[in-house]
């Protein structure tokens, strides 16, 4: 292992130092508005094409040379074009000219396209897309993304079998729970773009589909800027959010502070109808289980950018989540069980990451991160039952130290080449244990658990993005990789190529592939084994594997509006956790298991429209064909498969101008499923949101309903072979949420979560 590592540090330290720059600049019109969507074109200073893009909504735009004397162009519809030799200057100031036969007292009315493919991403427009979306924060704003849904508290994009969430380019190092919660902490109009890339390039050091957050720039004027923001939701019990984003800006230094406050209270319920064979006999079981699930959890983070000189930056980032209290609640009553289940957490459970960067103007960008993990968690069981009476309390530890080291370099070189190389070292130590004791006189210390993990990761790309002309674009890279944990190990190649062909500037079609491997949660692989109910276990899996994920994806963008995405994903050695009757006692045991495979074929559809002036709509439709196999389900095996429809409609309602009130109403509909041997019930939603916009737009107040009629919570039916089981889940979805934010001194910043989607004891 000290062989590889070596190996990555000889190559982070051997990357070139040559010339790369990068410009950055502003294009305005006559009385300094931003301009938007206007293309920037860098020429070398005898007019050879180097490299282009377009300007964001401030009128921003960012493009990398190697050279210190060059040319740029500038093209817009409504502007005279603008050409300049610079030399050494890397943040020109363009202001346009309109065109000399722009005719005045006529209104051209035109439709500002939501999405359009840039670098190979499809990048959607957020401010347009979110325009009089009752949204409060982050994580609402991508659940408006066409094709990205939610289904039992994770995002799933169309056409792909996981997605990764980064912000601005950076990859995250937080738990996916965690993530998923702090970006509902952030305030949604933070986001410019969201950026959707279904083959990652290998410099994100993420292997497949991803959504990168576009965060807006910060004001380059100094002062104190920033927002304050809180909301309550009432689902069956009461939910409260608050929190403070500050920005303070100087000519080298950039310091954000954020904090959020979250207390959260649901309803869990699950009516379990199992008829379980064992000895021969055909057991009717059934358990009705109610509980409550309470935490308080803050969130803080400090980011800090340093412009040590025109194009050398250090960046620095502290972020934390501490959850305060944990008080989880879960009674269970029937023909075989009436037990109680309580935990809670003995310390606070804390979540502490530093990531410091830096990117040189020679193209190098290196970093290292560190993130600590505690959870010290309680769980008190008492079964009542009588002649089954039983008590024990179990006190279960996790503590996870990981580090990571990376560098990235690109060269341009001639003909329009690009070649990208990096490197990344990890390594992860996994300290967890779980004690029984028992409140009677039996011994159930053989139930203990004290285990001890150490995981590496080490890999290394190489790539190139080469343009064939004006229509044709290719980028390609191969990663290589080396894994152990444990007594596992296993060197593996990743291959990833996305090529773009545009027919027409309102035609473009795109083709990608991916591959991936994706790695259990450090806690299923201990083998602890946990208790829900006196009648539902949940075992450990030390024999877990990682499985592979092989995706493709052909997008057609018709008109910068429609999207069409035809997509197949096949995931060898699969895993999932499900329930199963054991077949040597009367338990219902959740354990986490490999399948042989599970692959999904399907077609995304994207329309938008309009009915008349007030009343703006999309349509997303989704078919698939989902199969899954395991020739070694436990004791037996199975074969499912299953087509798939998924239909959602939004409509947004300009209700009026002044004052600036918009209604949002939206519905989606999934058939029946399958997970597993399981089918899944279908389910049906409907959403509506008044968003009123005041005081000088600085104020917003939100009022929602989501899943109205509290019908987006499946139930499921397993029967095959011997399993006979069904559980009724009873829904805590629906809620009614009140948001208000207030925004200070032109706040348009925020920042970059953490990872950590294995941590977390079950």
């Amino acid at each position: 292992m000290n062989k590889v590592f070596i190996c990555i540090i000889t190559l982070v330290s051997g990357f070139s130092t040559a010339g790369a720059q990068t410009v950055q600049g502003k294009v305005t019109g006559k009385n300094q508005e931003p301009v938007e969507y206007a293309t920037v074109i860098l020429q070398t200073p005898d007019s050879v094409y180097v490299n282009s893009t377009y300007t964001d909504s401030d009128g921003k735009f960012s493009i990398q040379t190697e050279i210190s004397a060059y040319r740029l162009i500038v093209q817009h519809l409504l502007y005279e074009t603008y050409e300049k030799y610079y030399s050494n200057e890397y943040e020109p100031v363009i202001e346009l000219t309109e065109k000399e036969n722009t005719l005045g007292e006529v209104i051209v009315k035109g439709e500002r396209p939501v999405v359009k493919l840039v670098d190979g991403k499809i990048t959607y427009d957020m401010p347009l897309l979110l325009s009089g979306k009752a949204v409060s924060n982050a994580y609402e704003s991508m659940l408006q993304l066409p094709g990205v849904r939610e289904q039992n508290g994770s995002l799933i994009l169309a056409g792909a079998s996981s997605v990764t969430v980064i912000i601005n380019g950076q990859v995250t190092s937080m738990p996916y729970e965690n993530l998923m919660a702090a970006l509902k902490m952030y305030p949604a109009d933070m986001i410019q773009s969201a950026e959707i890339m279904y083959s990652a390039p290998p410099q994100y050091h993420i292997r497949g589909a991803a959504i990168n957050l576009v965060l807006k720039g910060k004001n380059s004027k100094d002062g104190l800027q920033g927002q304050v923001n809180t909301a309550y939701t009432q689902k069956h019990y009461a939910n409260y959010t608050g929190g403070v984003s500050i920005l303070l800006p100087t000519s080298k230094l950039t310091t954000d502070f954020n904090y959020a406050y979250n207390r959260n209270q649901s309803k869990s319920g699950v009516d379990l109808f199992s008829n379980h064979l064992y000895n021969d006999v055909i057991n009717p079981v059934e358990q009705f289980n109610s509980g409550n699930r309470k935490f308080d959890r803050h969130h803080i983070r400090l980011g800090m950018d340093y412009k040590l000189t025109k194009n050398d930056k250090l960046n620095f980032i502290y972020t934390s989540q501490i959850t305060t209290s944990v008080d989880n609640n879960e009674f269970s009553n029937g023909t075989f069980s009436h037990s109680e289940n309580h935990k809670s957490n003995n310390s606070p459970i804390q979540l502490h990451n530093v990531l410091a960067n830096y990117s040189s103007g020679f193209g190098l960008k290196t970093g290292v991160e560190y993130t600590s993990y505690k959870n010290f968690t309680n769980q008190r069981f008492m079964e009542k039952m009588t002649g089954k009476e039983n008590e024990f309390v179990a006190d279960a530890k996790q503590e996870i130290n990981r580090y990571r080291l990376f560098a990235d370099q690109s060269h341009s070189l001639p003909s329009e080449w690009t070649l990208n190389y990096g490197a990344q070292y990890m390594f992860a130590a996994d300290n967890s244990s779980q004690t029984y004791n028992s409140a009677g006189n039996s011994d159930i210390s053989g139930m203990n658990m004290n285990s001890k993990l150490q995981e590496y990761t080490a890999n290394a790309y190489a790539g190139f993005e080469k343009s064939f002309g004006q229509k044709l674009s290719l980028t390609a890279s191969l990663t290589g990789e080396y894994y152990k944990i444990g007594n596992f190990s296993e060197w593996t190649l990743f291959p990833a190529l996305e090529m773009t062909y545009i027919i027409s500037p309102s035609k473009i079609m795109q083709l990608s592939f991916s591959s991936d491997k994706v790695y259990p949660a450090y806690w299923e692989m201990h083998g602890a084994v946990s208790y829900l109910n006196g009648y539902s276990e949940i075992h450990g899996n030390p024999l877990l594997k990682p499985y592979r994920d092989y995706s493709a994806q052909l997008n057609y963008i018709l008109n910068n509006k429609y999207v069409i995405t035809l997509y197949y994903n096949y995931l060898n050695n699969y895993f999932s956790q499900l329930p199963y009757q054991a077949q040597d006692k009367l338990s219902l045991i959740y354990k986490t298991l490999n399948f042989d495979y599970k692959q999904t074929a399907g077609l995304n559809l994207m329309i938008p429209f309009k009915t008349g002036e007030a009343v703006s709509s999309r349509i997303t439709l989704n078919g698939f064909y989902d199969k899954v196999k395991s020739s070694h389900f436990h004791d037996s095996s199975f074969s499912k498969d299953n087509f798939v429809f998924y239909s959602r409609l939004d409509n947004t309602v300009n209700i009026s101008s002044k004052p600036n009130i918009k209604l949002e109403i939206s519905g989606a509909y999934i058939s029946k499923n399958i997970q597993g041997p399981a089918e899944l019930t279908a389910l049906w939603n409907l959403d509506a949101g008044l968003k009123w916009t005041f005081f000088q737009n600085m104020a917003e107040l939100r009022l929602k309903g989501t899943d109205l009629f509290n019908s987006w919570t499946p139930d499921m039916l397993m029967k095959y072979n011997t399993q006979d089981l069904r559980m009724n889940i009873i829904p805590d979805a629906r809620a009614i949420s009140l948001s208000f934010i207030f925004k200070f001194g032109g706040y348009d910043k925020t920042h970059k979560e953490i990872d950590s989607s294995r941590f977390g004891t079950k």
